[in-house]
């Protein structure tokens, strides 16, 4: 069994939708009250856990922090585990996974037009954006009518993100479908 600790209830439903899609059918995602709850519980979940676990990934956002240190923390609180384990920094937060497919955010909200985005220079490095969630909540149209929630938009656009690399412009995202993939041939 593979187990996924996330920082939240959207990393859940985002990869409640994308794990199926990618081959996965025994999995188990355990979603925390933020980063810090998360960071915080490793050390006391993680012995038992790992007992259980073929495999443990961590998704965690970064936010403003630095992604070495930050994963170093984590090592640290996993030292511990003993099985397999990864940890994946999405850089700055989720969504810039969704940012980073804007033909994905047309189908949420057809009255987004991706290409007027996918050209402006602000757009080509999406990891780089500090608060995705802020600039996707400004130029989906629709937003507040259809997604006042993160969760929700999660949900829905896990049905529509490619998983194509050249299809997604976040390199933090690669990093995670490189690692899904590698552990979907196993």
């Amino acid at each position: 069994m593979i187990f996924f600790l996330v920082e939240d209830y959207s990393m859940r439903q985002f990869l409640e939708g994308i794990l199926p899609r990618l081959g996965f059918h025994s999995f188990e995602i355990k979603h925390h009250r933020g980063k810090e709850d998360l960071i915080s519980n490793l050390d006391k979940i993680i012995p038992s856990l790992s007992k259980r676990a073929q495999q443990i990934i961590v998704i965690i956002d970064q936010d403003k922090q630095d992604c070495v240190a930050l994963k170093n923390e984590i090592e640290e609180k996993m030292a511990h585990c003993s099985c397999k384990h990864k940890i994946r920094i999405a850089c700055y937060e989720l969504e810039a996974w969704f940012l980073g497919d804007m033909a994905a955010i047309a189908k949420c909200s057809p009255r987004f037009k991706a290409r007027s985005f996918q050209t402006k220079d602000k757009y080509r490095d999406i990891d780089n954006i500090e608060k995705p969630s802020s600039v996707i909540a400004k130029i989906v149209p629709d937003w507040k009518e259809k997604y006042a929630s993160k969760p929700k938009f999660a949900q829905t656009i896990a049905q529509f993100v490619s998983l194509e690399r050249q299809a997604n412009r976040s390199h933090s995202f690669h990093v995670l479908l490189e690692t899904l993939f590698s552990l979907s041939r196993q």
